[in-house]
């Protein structure tokens, strides 16, 4: 009769910690070792997994349990229960019906009885025991999932890995803060994405600039070679609101519990919680970022790029402009509709004349003669006159509070002209926020000899296009310009 080379296998997952003592590892290793002395058998080697799930059987020390039967060192495994080997029932059952007996290997799961030598009685309840222990499994993957959902919706990170730009709160779990090494990376990727309006375009610039890719900074400082950044990784941290300081979690999952590919969820399915931490970008450039990702974009390898990408559209369709290369190489935007048959009119226009149209009404707001959203009354855009009707509407106020003090207003009077004087704050502070804004655009148009992606971003919401290449540009500081 072979002598017993016995291997004790123990494992102990982070779910089983929170149940009984009895499944420590120390307990499980004092039971096998009393077991196999008394039967007078020798134990060559204890291979242990400690926090490893039984749904997988990637663990170390199982691995090498299998690599020391294939050396023959090991003839006989002891485990103290069936779930200890795994709790996969259709990998469970492979080991016991399949590999141990094609390499002649004893295996006993000592608490119920279960011997592929035969000196056991729990091989007909084998089948129940291995589906039992992966409907626990199952069970526990759902609750687990529970919990983690309830700690996402409460706006608490629960991930093992942080965004890139952010680091875990030492003093507040679950609170993400600014990380001072890689924050300022998610700076310059938003500002290098706007400047050329691609993302394709966005990881050749940051690769070329020797930028560490997300992998490189998990992995710190001992990665030794240049990280090759993809449009893949660029999109997933442009997309992401977490970065303009509000929580998204839930942006993938697991298939299934037993199996670590992840899949992308669609976006309505993301859980983000507003305000939870300090954005990185603010939510104006994260608002710009998206509406130029809503138009599929190209950056030419040359680095030249296309000025107007993400900011022209067809006025009667809705489609973006997109570019054509005419003869003698001038660039021409068409209506996208138009090419793909849903737009009557090709509404073709150069993209030289779109440029010099702003910049003409640029120049004439510089000069006073462009027009503006409100008031009415006044050509040039004057922050100082905002400033004049907001002191006056405060005046206005007080004056109100001191005569229902004195009895000269009801209640009814005194609320209907305060509701009256806080609408005219308002409509105040808005022009004299956007004279600001004009004023600075002006000066900013004054110098400038030519208009580069920037600016055009910083200044421009969108164009419309309109039949007989008639334009409507929308700045961002003020109500649309016809021409």
């Amino acid at each position: 009769m072979t002598e017993p080379r016995v291997g004790l296998y123990l494992r102990l997952s982070r779910e089983d910690e929170e149940g009984a003592e009895s499944q420590s590892i120390s307990n499980q290793r004092e039971y096998l070792r009393q077991y196999a002395a008394d039967r007078g058998w020798t134990v060559a080697a204890i291979y242990t997994d400690d926090g490893y799930s039984g749904t997988s059987f990637s663990r170390p020390g199982f691995r090498q349990l299998l690599a020391d039967i294939e050396a023959g060192k090991i003839n006989t495994v002891l485990t103290k229960d069936l779930s200890r080997l795994g709790r996969d029932q259709i990998g469970t059952m492979y080991y016991y019906q399949i590999y141990f007996p094609q390499r002649r290997v004893r295996y006993i799961a000592v608490s119920e009885g279960i011997d592929t030598g035969g000196g056991g009685s729990g091989e007909l309840v084998l089948p129940f025991l291995a589906a039992a222990n992966d409907f626990y499994t199952a069970d526990i993957s759902r609750k687990v999932r529970a919990a983690l959902e309830v700690r996402k919706r409460s706006g608490r990170f629960i991930g093992a890995q942080p965004p890139m730009g952010y680091r875990k709160d030492p003093e507040a779990p679950g609170h993400l803060i600014p990380d001072p090494e890689t924050g300022p990376v998610i700076g310059l990727l938003f500002r290098t994405f706007l400047s050329c309006g691609s993302v394709s375009g966005t990881a050749r610039t940051l690769t070329a600039g020797g930028i560490p890719t997300p992998s490189q900074c998990k992995k710190g400082p001992q990665s030794r070679f240049p990280g090759l950044w993809s449009g893949t990784m660029v999109r997933r941290i442009l997309t992401n609101p977490t970065y303009a300081g509000h929580l998204t979690q839930n942006r993938a999952r697991k298939v299934g519990y037993k199996v670590e590919k992840r899949v992308a969820l669609p976006r309505e399915a993301w859980i983000v919680v507003p305000n939870t931490h300090q954005p990185l970008v603010s939510q104006q450039v994260f608002d710009r970022v998206q509406a130029l990702l809503a138009v599929r974009s190209y950056a030419p390898r040359t680095g030249s790029g296309h000025l107007l990408t993400g900011l022209a559209f067809c006025a009667d369709c809705g489609s973006p402009m997109t570019y054509v290369k005419g003869r003698g190489g001038a660039c021409y935007m068409v209506c996208q509709g138009s090419r793909r048959g849903g737009c009557a009119s090709s509404h073709c226009v150069r993209e030289d004349a779109v440029i010099e149209s702003i910049r003409r009404r640029l120049a004439e707001l510089a000069a006073g003669t462009g027009r503006r959203a409100a008031p009415p009354p006044l050509s040039k855009p004057r922050p100082e006159a905002g400033a004049a009707a907001m002191a006056r509407w405060t005046d206005a106020a007080g004056r109100l509070y001191r005569d229902r003090a004195a009895g000269l207003l009801t209640e009814e009077e005194f609320r209907a002209l305060l509701n009256e004087a806080r609408r005219a704050r308002a409509a105040a502070e808005r022009y004299r926020s956007q004279a600001g804004d004009a004023c600075e655009a002006a000066r900013q148009a004054e110098t400038l000899e030519r208009l580069d992606r920037d600016t055009l971003t910083a200044l421009v919401e969108r164009v419309a296009v309109h039949r007989e290449k008639a334009l409507e540009v929308f700045f961002r500081f003020c109500r649309p310009e016809a021409g």
